[in-house]
């Protein structure tokens, strides 16, 4: 019986691990992005920073970005808007599948 124990325990540390480092790496994330829409006033930059309290999941924070980013766009255009998100993509880094990261904004222009 002991035995199991042990082995269990040894089993359920990494686990845990990884999960305190995933909830700490949301907590950053989140943070982050808070900030960011502090210094924005607007019904706009509010209802973004409500969903951004709530957001379950790295994956939904990632998927907030483009809302964040168009909040600040409104009120400091998107060049500064994509300068400032810069810092919150990296904030994702070893936290999501591959296929998931930061692409580089390439404008089209005619």
């Amino acid at each position: 019986m002991a035995l199991i124990q042990n082995i269990l325990r040894v089993l359920s540390f990494p686990v845990l691990g990884l999960r305190r480092s995933s909830d700490r790496q949301m907590g950053q994330i989140r943070t982050a992005m808070l900030s960011l829409l502090q210094n924005h006033g607007g019904h706009g930059a509010q209802r973004v920073a409500q969903r951004v309290r709530f957001a379950g999941d790295l994956e939904a924070l990632w998927y907030l970005r483009q809302d964040v980013l168009t909040a600040l766009s409104a009120v400091d255009g998107e060049a500064a808007a994509r300068r400032q998100m810069r810092q919150i993509n990296r904030l994702f880094k070893g936290g999501l599948p591959g296929a998931m990261v930061p692409r580089p904004h390439h404008r089209i222009t005619t």
